[in-house]
């Protein structure tokens, strides 16, 4: 009794299409928050470690460039590039900031393409529902007094931002990323040299570095630790190491694999080799800090003459525009 008395109070407060409303807005955000609670949940440690361990085990690194995953099918045509190149470079970016699932792809292309179609059909459904009397009120008088060009352009932007932020998403990521391995990379050329001097072998140093560095900077300590792992799975060091200068993107992870590679290629000390290559890269750091001072005089005059001249043309001209107007 109680019940019903509190249903027909909400009903008559509402009104039923209200209502109604209500309930399929509490069923989407039910059913949105259980699909990421669903993918947000999971231990993302653990689902990678085992993707690597299953890849090793099969045939090289989850992270490699030339892995290549099955062509779409079905409706996955329409959505998915069935060039395999693109769809490897798509791969390797996701891969670059951590995603290395094997559907990767596939689940990139869904999600741009769910977010460029959630604006236009909530959009359209608004306004089937305004047109069935389903919405209360204000919203359905707030859409009648809405122009169809507007509602056309709201669908239009939220279609365009759907479709290309995931792209520019990734694509801040990934920069960010290579900001992060660029800033840390030094102090860890550093650390692997004085591990090497030590008298530790070269992949126990690279296992130390990146352990020592989990927590200071993560994306360089699981490079180096993916690096130790695909040795320790039995492939070849060089290939190794160059898919991970890939994968890091900068100049100096290419130029570090290159340095250990000929050391190795032609038995010269790697000791040597490692404090040689680490002088340069604090010089080449030193370099590039005094590049960045030397361009601030230019940027501090750009700013200063932008901010300044206003200030100096109302000065100028105030003088002259009072006698005018005086004049006049």
């Amino acid at each position: 009794m109680f019940l019903n008395e509190h249903y027909d109070a909400v009903m008559a407060m509402m009104g039923r299409s209200g209502f109604l409303v209500l309930l399929a807005g509490f069923a989407t955000s039910f059913l949105v928050f259980g699909v990421f609670g669903l993918f947000a949940t999971r231990d993302r440690s653990v689902v990678r470690l085992r993707a690597l361990s299953a890849a090793m085990t099969s045939r090289g690194p989850a992270l490699t460039r030339g892995q290549e995953a099955e062509a779409p099918r079905g409706w996955k045509k329409a959505l998915i590039p069935e060039d395999p190149s693109i769809r490897a470079q798509i791969r390797f970016q996701l891969a670059k900031v951590g995603f290395d699932r094997p559907d990767s792809v596939e689940l990139f292309f869904v999600i741009r393409l769910v977010l460029a179609l959630f604006v236009p059909v909530t959009v359209v459904g608004l306004i089937g529902l305004s047109q069935a009397g389903l919405l209360p009120r204000a919203l359905a008088d707030a859409l009648d007094t809405t122009s169809c060009v507007h509602l056309m352009q709201v669908a239009a932007i939220g279609a365009a931002v759907g479709f290309y932020g995931p792209g520019y998403w990734l694509n801040k990521r990934i920069r960010d990323r290579r900001m992060n391995i660029t800033l840390a990379f030094p102090n860890a050329m550093d650390l692997i040299q004085v591990s090497v001097e030590a008298g530790m072998s070269f992949d126990a140093a690279v296992a130390r570095v990146g352990h020592e560095l989990g927590r200071v900077a993560p994306e360089l300590a699981y490079e180096l630790l993916l690096l130790q792992m695909e040795t320790q799975a039995g492939r070849d060091r060089e290939t190794a190491l160059f898919d991970m200068a890939e994968r890091m993107g900068i100049d100096e992870a290419k130029s570090f694999a290159l340095v250990v590679v000929q050391s190795m290629q032609f038995g010269t000390s790697l000791t040597a080799a490692l404090r040689t290559y680490a002088v340069e890269m604090r010089q080449m750091r030193e370099l590039a800090a005094q590049e960045k001072a030397n361009k601030l005089p230019v940027q501090m005059s750009a700013v200063m003459s932008i901010l300044m001249l206003p200030a100096l043309f109302l000065i100028t001209l105030t003088p002259i525009i009072i006698r005018y107007l005086e004049v006049g």
